[in-house]
């Protein structure tokens, strides 16, 4: 996809949530979204990708994206972005499971408004229900809300990842966050791999006011209507990307007229 000429003023932040465990040497990163910020028109959108959506990263071969960081570091995960969706990330925030819900529980839980009742397996409770509405989450719930697999789609587990990010967001705005940057950057440099440092950090200060007006947030999910279910050669299943479909939700994700 040729690479959009974008607005003024933007930033596209990639963040990425990795599966892997203690003493696991390999990992995929199943959560994919791309975070674009316009600080002249006041919004953020939120994008994701699914994790499985069979793509050419640059240089290699085919293979499904969420491969790209493990294979090539950011460097090849934002030529795959580029070379694909024609768009390259500016920077990216790499988060584990245990990094994940430890941030969460330093929050002191998070709020999500779920959208749609869920009952999925969940470790220790058997199957578990969570109830369309606000629901207060700590760390490991969030973390289940996220992955549940069993009885929905990816498409709904994305979906779920906004929740969960946006919920983020407002409780950061809660819990004084212009104060507290600097000592939650010292307490999660090890735990969240980034390329932004403490005062690219400062600089998105002003976009809490965005935050604080839920209204500025806009969503985009690369969904069903975007990809076509295909087979590999080798027996994977994974989706292939509609150029035209996902060309016009980039468009929009990325502002341009």
């Amino acid at each position: 996809m040729p690479r959009f000429e974008q607005p003024p003023n933007q930033l596209n932040i990639l963040l990425m949530g990795s599966d892997q465990r203690l003493n696991d040497g390999g990992f995929r990163t199943d959560a994919l979204l791309l975070v674009t910020i316009n600080f002249d028109l006041n919004t953020v959108n939120l994008t994701s990708f699914p994790r499985d959506l069979y793509v050419y990263l640059p240089g290699r071969t085919m293979d499904r994206i969420n491969t790209a960081q493990f294979k090539g570091g950011f460097n090849l995960t934002a030529k795959t972005f580029e070379h694909n969706f024609g768009v390259r990330p500016d920077h990216y925030a790499l988060i584990k499971f245990d990094g994940f819900m430890n941030l969460i529980n330093t929050l002191g839980g998070i709020n999500v408004q779920v959208a749609h009742q869920l009952t999925d397996q969940r470790d220790g409770y058997g199957n578990y229900t969570v109830n369309p509405g606000l629901v207060h989450m700590d760390g490991e719930t969030a973390l289940w809300y996220a992955r549940a697999r069993y009885t929905t789609s990816d498409f709904d587990r994305i979906k779920r990842h906004q929740e969960v990010l946006q919920a983020i967001f407002f409780r950061l705005l809660n819990f004084d966050l212009i104060k507290k940057i600097p000592e939650l950057f010292e307490q999660f440099q090890y735990t969240i791999q980034t390329d932004m440092s403490l005062e690219d950090l400062l600089e998105l200060i002003p976009v809490s006011s965005i935050f604080a007006e839920g209204d500025r947030i806009n969503h985009y999910v690369i969904g069903r209507q975007h990809v076509t279910s295909w087979l590999t050669y080798s027996g994977a299943q994974v989706l292939l990307p509609n150029r035209e479909a996902i060309q016009a939700i980039m468009k929009d994700a990325l502002n341009i007229p």
